[in-house]
């Protein structure tokens, strides 16, 4: 099965919302999640959520390498690479 909004999908999993998916979803978006827990208490999932819309730039989110550290992904950047790689920009 191809999910279209797996993090939807997955928050309706975890029994968790996100007020930026309310109350319609945009048709696409691109996340970036974070699973934390800290010494007492419950985990955590933290999200870095950027709606995204044809014909605009996409966006720069982190990626996280630990639960301490990350980069930075400039999507924008990375998807014309590709497309150059490809022959296809």
């Amino acid at each position: 099965m191809i999910h279209s909004r797996p993090y939807a999908e997955l928050l309706t999993l975890l029994d968790r919302t996100d007020p930026q998916l309310a109350p319609t979803p945009p048709g696409m978006y691109a996340v970036s999640l974070r699973a934390r827990k800290p010494p007492k208490g419950r985990r955590f999932l933290d999200a870095w959520f950027s709606p995204m819309a044809v014909g605009q730039p996409l966006p720069t989110l982190p990626v996280w390498l630990t639960p301490e550290s990350h980069v930075l992904l400039p999507l924008d950047v990375s998807y014309a690479e590709t497309c150059r790689v490809l022959g296809i920009a």
